[in-house]
This record gives structure tokens, sequence and C-alpha cells, in this order.
């Protein structure tokens, strides 16, 4: 099995990009399913129904979150109890939604999908994310050996953690949440592909998806800034996991980064 993660997708300029290209790059790359984090869809900050259907239009199988998932102020979070829409699953009890989910292709192969959100650096009373994927993904096995976890952290030695200390029974630990994509694939002893982070698919002249002039003003008088998003350049963040089907071991994983022109949408 070929599988597309796609790097954060910021505003609109991300959404133009999987407009434009979506189509393209999974017929060049082979992909059997696409998996895409778009908690920063709405504008950089959260999701809302019509904009997790469109993404689906696109051409992304299951949509995940992170710690912008709820971040859309009076929103129908309806679309949260969708099959293929996750949000991390270590947030407390009580919320709406889920954080794992089984997604079958068309000739019947399935994909074990988890999202989860680290601790360090940002809500630090969530559940223990470590405990919480290891339960998931053994609950995922005794329906598929393919699983992917999208863990959504700041930390990059917590990611790396969580990766070795589920080698072996997922197939990939991929990185979101900095926007910014790392040069360390690799297909770790057991048989885990990780990256750090899969970077962002939006506006690349930006600061993580920000127009820079916003952010660098905050940093400059340590006050309020109200951001904005960038709508300058375009780029296509990802990683193509090749997984053998009956082991569910990676056996390989590609960054993908392209600069993107858009043409008439």
């Amino acid at each position: 099995m070929k599988i597309l993660f796609i790097g954060d997708i910021f505003g609109n300029v991300g959404r133009r990009v999987l407009a434009e290209r979506l189509p393209d790059l999974a017929r060049e790359h082979a992909v059997d399913v696409c998996v895409g984090n778009g908690e920063n869809v709405s504008g950089g900050r959260g999701m809302t129904k019509n904009l997790f259907r469109k993404l689906r239009k696109y051409g992304i199988d299951v949509v995940t979150g992170g710690n912008h998932s709820f971040s859309v102020d009076d929103n129908d979070y309806s679309f949260m109890n969708e099959p293929v829409s996750l949000r991390p699953l270590n947030y407390p009890e009580g919320n709406l939604g889920h954080g794992i989910t089984v997604f079958t292709l068309e000739d019947g192969r399935r994909l074990g999908v988890v999202n989860a959100m680290g601790r360090m650096f940002m809500h630090e009373a969530l559940e223990c994310p470590f405990r919480k994927v290891l339960n998931a993904v053994n609950e995922l096995r005794e329906q598929t050996p393919i699983i992917l976890i999208d863990f959504h952290a700041e930390a990059s030695s917590e990611k790396a953690a969580l990766a070795h200390y589920v080698d072996g029974l997922a197939s990939a630990v991929i990185g979101t949440h900095t926007h910014v994509q790392t040069a360390d694939e690799r297909i770790l002893p057991k048989g885990t592909a990780f990256i750090t982070d899969a970077g962002m698919t939006g506006p690349e002249h930006s600061i993580i998806g920000m127009k820079p002039e916003g952010v660098i003003k905050k940093y400059l008088l340590q006050t309020y800034v109200r951001y904005e998003p960038s709508e300058d350049g375009a780029m296509f963040n990802g990683v193509v996991i090749e997984v053998d089907d009956g082991s569910g071991k990676a056996l390989s994983i590609k960054r993908v980064y392209e600069r993107v022109s858009f043409g008439s949408l």
C-alpha cells in the first residue's frame, strides 16, 4: 500500500494547492490512499463542516487534526463524528469526535489511522499520548497490520520517542504541527517509518503560514498582535510511505516538496 500524507493544510492557499495538484500528485506517486492534516484549513485556525467536505472532495480520504481542531467559534462540529474525521484521541472524555479510524480501500485493504497530540510546550493536561496511542494501535491491529499515526506535537524529542515506542507495531509515525518539513525521514529498526514533521501545504512566503509583518511585530513589542494568513507563494509538503500489505512494515518513506504555480481555478 502506498500512503500519501499531507502536512498541515493551511488556509486558502493550502486549499488551492490541493485543488490544483493533489490528483496529479496521487497519480505520479501511484498513491492508494491519502491522509491529510486539516486543523489549519480555516484561515490558519480550525476547520468547518464545509471545508471538511472540500478536503474530501479534493481527494483526502482521512482528515486529521490537532490543537486547533476546535478553534472556530460557534462552529457546527458535527462533522467530527464522521468516521474519516479525526481529532487527537488524548483530548479529555466528553469532547466530540474520535481519534482512531479504519479506512477501507476499494480493493478491500484496510488502513488504520491514529491522531494524537503531544504535551511538551502544548497542552500538558492532555491524557498521556504514549499510553493512548499504544492502546489504539493494539486495537487497530486486530483489524489491519497497516497503521499510520499523525502525532501533532511541538517537541522533536517527543515525536521521536513516540515513534520508537511503537516501532514495529505501527507502519508509520508522521509528525505534524511545526509547519516546517524536516529532512530526517527514515525507517526505524523494527520497520516503522518516521519523519519529525511532514511540513505545511500552504503559503511558502510566510512565517509558518502567517504574514511575516504581524509575527515580527509580536516579537518586537511582546504584545498581542492579530496574525493574518499569508497569500504569498504556494507549496505542497508531504510524504509518501510504502507499506508491505502482509506485515504492515514500512518499505520506504519519501518526502514530497513542491512549489506550486496556480493555473486558472
